[in-house]
């Protein structure tokens, strides 16, 4: 049994996208900026305001790029019945993060 959950592990892994890690990562760099400014960026106010601007675009792509990994990893599922499960959790999974996606757009447009 750990056997299998570690192979679909494996495998669901490799489906990441790409864009993803590279999202996640400036994600990370740019709350890193926000929080370290002062010791980071001294005289230059500008790179804050870049910083919040790769913030706001990792808010959003996220959510639409782990909906995209779910949805590959329910092409894996060879089982009906496991990937009726998953079809329905993606889906479900899509319309949340579309959800949230929204009222990010419209809290970010905002502030």
């Amino acid at each position: 049994m750990l056997n299998s959950l570690q192979l679909f592990a494996a495998r669901a892994l490799r489906q990441l996208p790409t864009a993803l890690w590279w999202v996640v990562s400036l994600f990370a760099g740019a709350i890193f900026s926000i929080k370290l400014e002062k010791e980071l960026f001294p005289n230059t106010p500008a790179a804050v305001r870049v910083a919040h601007v790769v913030w706001k675009m990792g808010l959003l792509l996220v959510p639409f790029l782990t909906m995209l990994w779910l949805w590959r990893i329910t092409l894996l599922i060879e089982h009906p019945g496991w990937r009726l499960v998953w079809c329905i959790g993606s889906g479900v999974a899509t319309v949340v993060m579309a959800g949230l996606a929204l009222m990010l757009v419209v809290i970010l447009l905002l502030a």
